[in-house]
C-alpha cells in the first residue's frame, strides 16, 4: 500500500485514501451517501470526514438544496494529493507490468474494469 500511494500519503489509512478517491471523483457528496457507499453508519463516515477535513484535504460545504444538510468537496490540497498517489500507483503498475505482453495488459485491464464495475458504482450515484 505504501509503495502504491507513495510518500505523499504518509499518515494516512487505505480508508482515508479510498473516501478521498470517492470524494473527488463523485463529490461534492453527503455524508450519508459517502457512509451509504461504504456500507458503515453515518457516524463513521462522518468520523473519517473529520480526519480528512483536519488534514485540510476535504471541506465541507452547506447543501444548497438544504440547508440542514452538509456536502463534502475535496479542497485544493485533497485534489493534489489524489493526483499525486494516482500518478504514483500509476507508476508502480508500469513499473510492475513493464515486460508484460501488450495482450495480457489489456486483459489485466479489461478484467479489472469488469471486476471495479460489479462491485458498484460510487458513491451517490443511484
Amino acid at each position: 500500500m505504501r509503495r502504491l500511494a507513495g510518500p505523499a500519503a504518509a499518515g494516512l489509512s487505505p480508508t482515508d485514501l479510498w473516501l478521498l478517491d470517492g470524494i473527488v471523483r463523485h463529490g461534492p457528496l453527503r455524508i450519508s451517501d459517502l457512509a451509504a457507499w461504504q456500507g458503515v453508519d453515518k457516524s463513521t463516515a462522518t468520523s473519517q470526514v473529520r480526519r480528512l477535513t483536519d488534514r485540510g484535504l476535504v471541506l465541507r460545504r452547506a447543501d444548497p438544496s438544504d440547508g440542514r444538510a452538509v456536502l463534502v468537496v475535496a479542497s485544493d490540497a485533497g485534489l493534489l494529493l489524489h493526483r499525486d498517489v494516482s500518478r504514483q500507483g500509476a507508476h508502480v503498475l508500469a513499473e510492475l507490468m513493464g515486460d508484460w505482453d501488450p495482450a495480457d495488459r489489456q486483459d489485466f485491464a479489461r478484467l479489472l474494469s469488469r471486476f471495479a464495475d460489479e462491485l458498484g458504482p460510487g458513491p451517490g450515484v443511484r
